[in-house]
């Protein structure tokens, strides 16, 4: 959406201009994720079209997610499917060994905190996928995977924040429920494209 500044309500409009496209953005993504295994595909549609606005080739955010979407599927969906297994094992497994921990089971204790590092580092690594698919439109999943890794050990600390905000406003969402179909999808991919999306990927 392009704002022309002129005037306090022009200054006004184009200070309005960065949410209005996020919200554009995560609703569309909203749309998209209702098949759950697309979710992922329907993020990484969303860091695309936001890339492509932030970069000033596009501003009609709202069907650039769609755009997107369409160009990218085929390659995103096994990530997306993948996704959703690996999270279905991760919450089936926690809940298995929270229910023994009732008994005490020194075990179960030692496997729930060995998912906490494939936790962390599942969820680093959807966090930086949405900025490696947009550095990278024309890549394979294999390198956006790849590139995401290296995106988040080129910068570890900064990441390990970002995943720290998101968090956050995973629990604001909770108790606003009416933020997450405008911003639950977009506003991660937004924050991952100013953290890593003006330096590029790492040589």
């Amino acid at each position: 959406m392009a704002v022309k500044r002129t005037g306090w309500e022009g200054r006004l409009l184009g200070a309005l201009v960065h949410p209005m496209n996020l919200a554009a953005a995560g609703l569309a993504a909203a749309v998209l994720s209702l098949g759950v295994v697309t979710a992922v595909p329907a993020v990484i549609a969303a860091g695309r079209s936001m890339r492509r606005w932030l970069a000033g080739e596009d501003q009609a955010v709202f069907t650039g997610v769609f755009r997107e979407f369409a160009a990218s599927w085929r390659r995103s969906l096994p990530l997306g499917v993948g996704v959703v297994a690996v999270v279905a094992m991760l919450v089936v497994d926690v809940a298995f060994l929270t229910a023994q921990l009732d008994e005490g089971s020194a075990i179960a204790i030692a496997l729930l905190a060995a998912t906490v590092p494939v936790a962390l580092a599942l969820g680093l690594l959807l966090l930086a996928l949405p900025a490696s698919a947009a550095l990278q439109p024309d890549a394979s999943a294999r390198a956006w995977l790849a590139g995401a890794g290296a995106l988040v050990a080129r910068r570890p600390f900064t990441a390990l924040l970002l995943l720290l905000g998101v968090a956050t406003f995973a629990l604001l969402c909770y108790l606003f429920p009416t933020l997450l179909p405008f911003f639950g999808l977009s506003l991660p991919a937004y924050l991952a494209l100013l953290v890593w999306g003006r330096a590029g990927l790492p040589r």
